[in-house]
Parts: C-alpha cells; sequence; structure tokens
C-alpha cells in the first residue's frame, strides 16, 4: 500500500501564419504556390499540412462560418435590405484578398479538384456578386459541443497521392463533471495531383468529430458502485486510457492495473492504440501515456518492472507516434527507478534532461542509474569524517556528493545540488524564474527569511519551514520578486 501511494503522489507531480489565399508572413511564396511547383517527390509532410491547414480554413467558409463582412445590408440586386421583403440580406465581405466572386472562386479551386470546387461555388453558398463585389449573407452554425481541439498528420500513397488523417478529439469533462464525452474519431482526407497542381479531391469542416464512433467513451465518475460493477479486464487499451484522463484515487486503481498489464501481454494493441495521445490536447495526456511505467514499478512483482525494461528495450516503434510513446515509456521508467521506493526522493528531486537528480544514498558506483553524466566526476577534498568528496555538472546543475566505505561497501551520498538554470525543475515544477505564488502552491508550509539571500537578492523561501534546518531541505533564493536559484541540501544532524 505504500508503493500505491507513492506512485499516486508522483503521478499527480507528473500531471503538474499564413492567411488563405492571400500571401505569408514574411512575403514568401503561399502553400499552393509550393505545391505546383514542386514535383511530387519534393513535397513534404509539413507542405501537405500547410495546404490542409489553407483548404480547412475555405472549406469553413461554406460549411462552419461564412466570411466576414462589415458595411450596410443589401438586397440580392444590390438595392438596400427592406426587412418588410423577402430574401436575404447581404453584406460586403470584408477580406483583404477576396474583393470580386471570382476572387473567391480562384481561391477555391487552389485548393480542391474542379468536381469539389464546382460542389462548393455551386447554388445556395450565401455568397454573390453585386455590382462587382463579393458579397455574403452572414451565416454560421455551432460547432460540436464535445470537440476538444483536432490534429492532422499526412503519409503519401504514392506518387500522386497523399493521404492527410484528421484526429477529431473528444472532453467534454471540463463542463460536465461528473460526466465526460471523451475519445477521438477520424477522417481521411485525399491530396492528389490534377493537372493544375495537387489538390484536395476529398475533404471535411474542422469541427467532423463523430460522437457516434467506437473510439469515443461515455463516462461516469460520480459512483463507485456503478465503476465496481464494470469489467475493465475486457475495456480495450483506449477506452483504459480515456478513462484515466480523469479519473483519480479509487477510480484510477483498476484501470490502472488493468492498463499496465494490457501494455505488458499486448503491446502492439498498447501502442496502435494509444498512437493518438501525442497530438491531443487532453490535458493529462502526458501522465496517461507515462501512467504504465509508474504503476509497474510501484504497485507490481518485481518480475513484471523486468518485464517491462525488457520490452522497453525490445520493442520496435511503427510508427512516429508510436517512437514518442516509448520514448516518454523509458524516461518515466527511468524516473521512477532513479526517484525510488523513498518518497522523500520525490520532495528533494531536480529534473534535467528529463533525469530525475536527488539528494541521498545511491547504489552502486558512479554514475549510479544515470546516463550520459561526466565520465569522471572533480574530486574537492575530504569532509569532516575522511570521506572522499566529489563534485560534477549536469543539464544545468552542480552536484556535490560523498563516497565513503560502511558495511555495505563503498557508498555515495548526495548532500548538495543547486542551479540557476530555468530548464530545470523540481519533482513539484518549480523553476528559476517563478514566483512566490508557484512556490507556495508547490511546497506549503515553505517559510521566507531576509536572512538567507543569494548575491544582490532579496531573500529566500525554505521548505520545509522548521527552525532547525537539519536533513532535506530546498531553498528558493528571490531577486526581484522571483526564484533566482534553486538549493536543495542535506544537512546532516
Amino acid at each position: 500500500m505504500r508503493k500505491r501511494a507513492l506512485t499516486l503522489i508522483l503521478l499527480a507531480a507528473l500531471a503538474l501564419a499564413v492567411s488563405a489565399c492571400g500571401k505569408p508572413a514574411g512575403g514568401t511564396s503561399s502553400a499552393s504556390s509550393i505545391h505546383e511547383e514542386a514535383a511530387p517527390s519534393e513535397l513534404t509532410e509539413a507542405d501537405v499540412l500547410a495546404a490542409y491547414e489553407k483548404a480547412a480554413e475555405v472549406y469553413d467558409w461554406f460549411d462552419l462560418c461564412s466570411l466576414p463582412t462589415s458595411g450596410d445590408p443589401v438586397a440580392e440586386d444590390g438595392n438596400p435590405y427592406d426587412p418588410k421583403q423577402e430574401g436575404l440580406s447581404y453584406r460586403a465581405v470584408a477580406h483583404e484578398s477576396l474583393k470580386t466572386y471570382a476572387d473567391l472562386d480562384v481561391c477555391v479551386r487552389s485548393c480542391f479538384t474542379q468536381e469539389l470546387a464546382d460542389k462548393l461555388m455551386g447554388g445556395g453558398t450565401g455568397y454573390r456578386d453585386i455590382d462587382g463585389r463579393l458579397y455574403s449573407a452572414d451565416g454560421a452554425r455551432g460547432s460540436s459541443i464535445y470537440l476538444k481541439g483536432k490534429a492532422a498528420r499526412a503519409e503519401q500513397t504514392d506518387e500522386n497521392h497523399w493521404a492527410v488523417t484528421v484526429t477529431f478529439y473528444a472532453d467534454s469533462y471540463e463542463w460536465e463533471v461528473p460526466l465526460a464525452t471523451v475519445g477521438y474519431s477520424q477522417k481521411t482526407l485525399d491530396y492528389i495531383k490534377t493537372p493544375d497542381g495537387w489538390r484536395f479531391s476529398t475533404f471535411c469542416p474542422s469541427d467532423a468529430l463523430d460522437e457516434t464512433a467506437k473510439t469515443v467513451f461515455r463516462f461516469s465518475y460520480g459512483d463507485l458502485s456503478t465503476m465496481e460493477q464494470e469489467n475493465m479486464a475486457d475495456w480495450p487499451a483506449l477506452k483504459l486510457a480515456c478513462w484515466l484522463l480523469h479519473a483519480d484515487g479509487a477510480f484510477s486503481e483498476g484501470a490502472s492495473d488493468h492498463f499496465a498489464l494490457r501494455l505488458l501481454n499486448h503491446p502492439d494493441e498498447w501502442f496502435a492504440a494509444l498512437s493518438v495521445f501525442p497530438d491531443s490536447p487532453w490535458e493529462y495526456r502526458d501522465s496517461v501515456i507515462a501512467h504504465p511505467a509508474w504503476s509497474i514499478y510501484g504497485w507490481h512483482p518485481a518480475q513484471e518492472d523486468e518485464r517491462l525494461e525488457a520490452l522497453l528495450n525490445a520493442y520496435q516503434p511503427k510508427s512516429s507516434a508510436e517512437t514518442v510513446l516509448l520514448n516518454a515509456l523509458k524516461t518515466a521508467w527511468l524516473q521512477a527507478n532513479q526517484l525510488g521506493q523513498d518518497d522523500a526522493n520525490a520532495a528533494f528531486c531536480l529534473v534535467a534532461e528529463e533525469q530525475c537528480l536527488t539528494l541521498g544514498k545511491k547504489s552502486g558506483a558512479y554514475p549510479w542509474l544515470y546516463k550520459e553524466f561526466p565520465e569522471k566526476p572533480t574530486s574537492v577534498g575530504t569532509g569532516d569524517n575522511g570521506e572522499k568528496v566529489y563534485a560534477f555538472s549536469y543539464g544545468g546543475v552542480d552536484v556535490k556528493y560523498d563516497s565513503y566505505s560502511d558495511t555495505d561497501g563503498e557508498t555515495s551520498f548526495v548532500s548538495r545540488m543547486e542551479t540557476v538554470s530555468p530548464s530545470v525543475k523540481t519533482w513539484l515544477g518549480v523553476s528559476v524564474g517563478d514566483g512566490e505564488d508557484r512556490i507556495l502552491s508547490a511546497y506549503q508550509g515553505a517559510e521566507y527569511t531576509d536572512k538567507i539571500r543569494a548575491e544582490d537578492g532579496d531573500g529566500a523561501w525554505i521548505w520545509p519551514g522548521d527552525s532547525e534546518m537539519l536533513g532535506g531541505h530546498v531553498t528558493f533564493y528571490m531577486k526581484d520578486g522571483v526564484v533566482s536559484k534553486i538549493l536543495m541540501e542535506n544537512l546532516s544532524d
């Protein structure tokens, strides 16, 4: 149970422009002209995704929200609009690159094939040529209330075709607590080479979330008895992952175990299902991705931790998304082992280059469990009891440790770490440049003193805030209201 509580603490801490149809900023060529001039082999995913973003803006003018307008309303014949008469009212389109109906037609045909462009520019679009100007009947529809965001990836299928897969993410938890609609749906769009250049032959609006898709789930976090009736062992990996996005405490325990074991027993399914997570807008996506590594280390037998290590070393990613997942799991597994089973280590940890540098006793010879440390530390003398004292720097952190012999053989003890680098964070998320509010929200009970200060500093916040200053302590040196240096120190009693 102690390991389970520790893991919950660690997981909580872990959780802790081109204008369409106009010139891009900087005066470079527009995306469409790049595509038309490039040979198929020269198109990159970035080129195709830029074309998608342009086409999505244009397509939405016809499906989601019409172009912005200004001025007084007129009737279709150009006369002032009389609300007593039948017919729509129109206003002049307010777009710097679209002055005429012909401008809009050219813009649309630069994005889409002739067939699709004809459908968009056909009757009932709400756009009219009135006295040589482009006018629009203002119109908009409501977007999906469950849509959290979207992401797009592109893959070339042959020399004349690219497939653009757009993932639409759902998440209603923020406004529907304790209920949540969470998941995703996808649309695949065809980007093809035509005699006129590269064009989309199929498309969809920017809010095309399919709320009925099998990958969209409806959860309730309000009733534990209901949750206990669910057979989570039969849930697919994706459903378990989506559940964990908003589950905490008792709501996470069963799903957490099944999710971790799914990775160990069915890694191909796990990686394929979680491939939509790296690009997602979900707030706790990184915690869920890393969850199995922490769960297996903290809650499961040592044999399963060894199985996970072997899996992480052997698994071959099948996509760039799976590579991101694998690297995140490797980092989480390494951090879990670096922090060890002592929950005090999490309080006295500096995260540098994704490694957890901690105070306290270290097992084995330098560099212990760490990667890419300096080959040899610098000897800086001996301590009061004859122990050898060494120092080294890594990732913006200066470290000092003692080395001595005891009943366990040669032992190392890290006694001091300090940093002035904003890229280094404590395990609870405080870094150089943060204000006192950030310190106090992460380190409750910290106390301020003006008796300790860095050069030209204003004082310091110390945690834990006791008068003895023995054992492990964190000192946040302040200057002009923000952290200027972080010192973690273990002072023996």
